[in-house]
């Protein structure tokens, strides 16, 4: 661990946001610290000191409640990756947990960290954003409850307040008959290509597409929904040419959110590709292609 002048290690949320808020100096929650540890090494990170959350259990949990899932911010990516609930009832959230890293990092890194780090490629995130999911944010000052999509505002940046910590994630459940999925385009070790991800939940009715979520990571500052997308699919038969049309759509999508940036003309084909593998898997039940 990186020296630092302060460090707490609370054994509640009440006693975690305590420290934040009457200390006089800058402290950070730490979860899993496969984010803030590295940056900590690098000197990336002014901060004075750590408020430790491993102690606190009642943030690791995953339960239903009223129709919904709800996830304390510790659970790791293996956790949620291997849980059964999620892979019944969120299976594109179990998806996207097992994309994550390595093996080492899918056990010690947790939801909670992915959605404070604010990366553009998130990959629970984008699926979370698929999902509609809230977080629970708590502070001396009470409990408030935000979109996940609402708490990122850039790279690296939310509207987290510095003396909030994130308690919990939580969604509606699916309905029933959902098709849902995560696929991402991974870094190659020899080249410097950026990551891309889409997370998928589509429900039929009498043959055709009647609702449909789409979310892309990587494409933005932030992951986000792209409701062009999704109405592009509302009221069509999930076929090989729906297939071969939403890529050529997602592929337009992405020139217009991108302009002329650099990665523009890479990612508006890489995109396709992604779509097609995805929307092959979800539509038809084919196999989905590794990139």
């Amino acid at each position: 661990m990186p020296e630092c002048s302060v460090y707490y290690q609370p054994e509640s949320i009440s006693e975690a946001v305590n420290f934040l808020a009457s200390s006089e100096r800058t402290l950070k929650p730490l979860a899993g610290g496969t984010d803030i540890v590295p940056a900590m090494r690098k000197g990336e990170m002014n901060i004075d000191g750590l408020v430790d959350l491993s102690k606190i259990p009642d943030i690791r949990s995953i339960k239903i409640e009223d129709n919904e899932i709800k996830l304390g911010s510790l659970c790791t990516f293996a956790q949620i990756e291997r849980s059964p609930l999620i892979q019944t009832k969120a299976s594109l959230l179990a998806q996207a947990a097992g994309a994550v890293g390595s093996p080492q990092i899918r056990s010690l890194g947790t939801i909670g960290g992915n959605i404070a780090n604010a990366s553009p490629a998130a990959d629970t995130v984008t699926a979370f954003i698929a999902l509609d999911a809230k977080a629970r944010l708590e502070s001396t000052n009470g409990t408030r409850s935000v979109l996940v999509s609402e708490l990122l505002c850039g790279v690296g940046k939310t509207n987290i307040s510095s003396n909030e910590i994130i308690a919990e994630i939580s969604f509606k459940i699916p309905s029933e008959n959902n098709q849902s999925g995560f696929i991402k385009l991974g870094r190659r070790k020899a080249l410097a290509i950026a990551r891309m991800n889409l997370a998928m939940i589509i429900t039929l009715h009498d043959g055709l597409i009647d609702f449909a979520r789409v979310s892309l990571g990587a494409v933005g500052p932030n992951p986000s929904r792209n409701t062009n997308l999704e109405e592009f699919l509302i009221g069509k038969k999930p076929s090989d040419s729906l297939i071969d049309s939403f890529a050529q759509f997602a592929g337009e999508e992405v020139s217009r959110m991108l302009g002329s940036r650099a990665s523009a003309a890479y990612k508006c084909e890489a995109v396709k590709g992604i779509v097609r593998d995805l929307s092959s898997r979800l539509f038809l039940g084919s196999e989905q292609v590794v990139i």
